[in-house]
C-alpha cells in the first residue's frame, strides 16, 4: 500500500469538509503512485472524488477532484466551488462539474516524517449549487418592462416586482398595494451603493456573485431574508478567504451576528494559524 489515505467527513451548512491524512510508504519503490477516494455527496447536487497522486521524481504530492452530478441533479448544470488552504499555495476553484479531474494544489514538504513514511494533511472544502439557464439573460437585459426600483444614495436599479417578489419574502410582503412602496414603484435602501444593489440584480437573474464587495451584500440578503442569497455569499466569503482576511471576516460576521460566516471562516483554520505566523515574522 503505497498511498494511504485517511478522510474524515464533515458537514457544516453548506460546507462539505474533507479532512485528509495522506501517508507516503518511502520504500515504495513506483515512480508514480496515486490514491483515489470516491463517493462524497455535496447536498446531492454533486459527486465527488478526490485523487492524491506522487510522482518520485519531482516529489511533489498533489491533489485533484472529480465533480460529476449527483442523479437528483443529472439534468441540471451543477458548480462547484473547492478551497484548500494547505497547498503550497493556497488555491479557490470553481467550474461547472464534468468528467475530468481538476488540479486543487500540490505540496513538496510533508508534514510529518516518522519510520519512513511521509504524512501529509489536507483540509478541503467544497460547496455545489445549481446554475440557472441562460434564458434569464434577457429579463436582466430588458429595460422595456421593469416597473420597480431599488435606490441607493448614488442612483438606482432597475427591475422586475415579480423577481423581487420570488426571491424575497419581505420584498413579496411591500410589493402588496398597501405600502406605499408598492405604489411609488420605488424603495430607497439605506446604507448602501448603487453597486451592491446592481450585485443584488445581477444575482437574482443572472446567479452570479462579484468579486469584491460581498460583505454589504451578504448584509442586504440578510435583512430582507433572501437564504440562497446569503447561503452563496458566506460561501465564497469563506472559501476564498486567506489568511491576511481571516481576522478582518471574523470580526465582521462577529459584530453582525452573521454566524453561519463564522461556521463557514472556522472550517479553514489554517488560515488563522498562517496569519500568527506572519505577525510573528512582523515583530521579528
Amino acid at each position: 500500500m503505497p498511498i494511504a489515505v485517511n478522510v474524515k467527513e464533515q458537514q457544516i451548512g453548506s460546507f462539505l469538509k474533507l479532512t485528509c491524512i495522506v501517508n507516503i510508504f518511502h520504500e515504495h519503490e513506483n515512480p508514480y503512485m496515486e490514491k483515489i477516494i470516491t463517493g462524497f455527496n455535496v447536498n446531492e447536487l454533486a459527486m465527488v472524488d478526490v485523487k492524491f497522486d506522487y510522482n518520485k521524481r519531482q516529489k511533489p504530492l498533489n491533489c485533484s477532484i472529480l465533480a460529476l452530478n449527483h442523479e437528483k441533479a443529472k439534468y441540471g448544470k451543477i458548480k462547484v466551488k473547492v478551497s484548500c488552504q494547505e497547498a503550497d499555495e493556497p488555491s479557490y476553484s470553481e467550474w461547472i462539474c464534468n468528467d475530468q479531474y481538476k488540479l486543487i494544489g500540490g505540496r513538496l514538504i510533508c508534514d510529518v516524517y516518522l519510520n519512513d513514511v511521509y504524512t501529509s494533511l489536507w483540509n478541503i472544502n467544497i460547496t455545489a449549487n445549481k446554475v440557472e439557464e441562460s434564458f434569464l439573460t434577457n429579463f436582466y437585459n430588458d429595460i422595456d418592462f421593469t416597473d420597480f426600483n431599488l435606490s441607493a444614495l448614488d442612483g438606482s436599479v432597475a427591475v422586475h416586482r415579480a423577481y423581487l417578489a420570488a426571491h424575497s419574502d419581505v420584498f413579496r410582503a411591500m410589493l402588496r398595494k398597501e405600502w406605499k412602496e408598492a405604489t411609488e414603484g420605488c424603495v430607497q435602501i439605506e446604507g448602501v451603493t448603487r453597486q451592491t444593489l446592481q450585485h443584488l440584480k445581477d444575482y437574482m437573474y443572472l446567479r452570479t456573485l462579484p468579486d469584491k464587495g460581498l460583505e454589504p451584500l451578504l448584509l442586504l440578503a440578510s435583512y430582507y431574508l433572501m437564504d440562497d442569497l446569503k447561503e452563496q455569499c458566506v460561501s465564497k466569503l469563506a472559501l476564498n478567504c486567506t489568511s491576511k482576511e481571516w481576522s478582518r471576516l471574523l470580526e465582521f460576521a462577529a459584530v453582525n451576528k452573521v454566524s453561519d460566516l463564522i461556521s463557514g471562516l472556522m472550517l479553514n483554520p489554517s488560515t488563522a494559524v498562517q496569519k500568527k505566523v506572519e505577525d510573528l515574522e512582523d515583530e521579528d
